[in-house]
């Protein structure tokens, strides 16, 4: 089995920057913000494809412990084993 480390590799100043970026988009358009058994799944309005997107993109690299999948507006970030409380503790300045 792989072992995956979970942690983000962005610094201080990256991680409020991208946080931003994520309030901002969820104050746009609305999110709505779900625990599931392996994460979350964020739902945010209509017109959010392009920097929902960008944004999943950014995080595949830097917090590479969770999967990041992206349909429409939808987005689901999922772990697995130890991963799971990290991601679901993830994105609570949107809820």
């Amino acid at each position: 089995m792989e072992k995956r480390i979970i942690a983000c590799s962005l610094s201080g100043d990256g991680l409020a920057a991208r946080g931003e970026r994520w309030r901002r988009l969820a104050g746009t358009s609305g999110v709505d913000v779900v625990t599931t058994p392996s994460g979350l799944r964020l739902t945010f309005g209509p017109g959010t494809e392009r920097e929902l997107g960008e944004l999943a993109a950014l995080e595949r690299e830097c917090c590479a412990f969770a999967d990041w999948t992206v349909t429409g507006t939808v987005l689901e970030v999922s772990g697995r084993g130890d991963a799971v409380p990290a991601v679901q503790a993830m994105f609570s300045s949107l809820r």
